[in-house]
């Protein structure tokens, strides 16, 4: 009987952080970022990005992974403004496995930074913890 409220507490040790998702624990949520065109403007925004993440304590993955999330900057569509510099418009997609929704930020020409911190707001929770 004396050993039954240590395997308890242990029982119940190794379960909370699987049940917390290892959040609670300092794990990061991992991300990639994949640029589809080598266009200037898409690149600043993906550099503003990574600043964004790694201030929001993300850690920046170098390749797809199960519980990766991926962002995928496809592109950037322009408007004419009719009295100042117009907007743009970025086509993104975001999800982690085969689950993936697409995205647009809108944002003023010059504003990546600004872009980057919107879609930080926008990124979903946590995915499904590694096992």
């Amino acid at each position: 009987m004396p050993r039954l409220p240590s395997i308890l507490l242990t029982a119940v040790l190794l379960g909370v952080p699987r049940a917390l998702d290892a959040r609670a624990f300092g794990a990061q949520r991992s991300v990639y970022i994949d640029v589809a065109a080598q266009d200037p403007e898409l690149l600043a925004f993906a550099d503003e990005l990574e600043r964004a993440l790694s201030a929001a304590c993300y850690s920046l993955a170098t390749e797809r992974a199960g519980a990766t999330l991926v962002v995928e900057v496809h592109g950037v569509a322009r408007s004419a403004g009719r009295r100042g510099p117009g907007a743009q418009t970025l086509l993104l997609t975001v999800g982690h496995g085969r689950a993936r929704r697409p995205l647009l930020v809108d944002h003023a020409p010059g504003q990546q930074a600004r872009a980057a911190r919107a879609l930080l707001e926008a990124l979903p929770g946590p995915g499904p913890a590694p096992h």
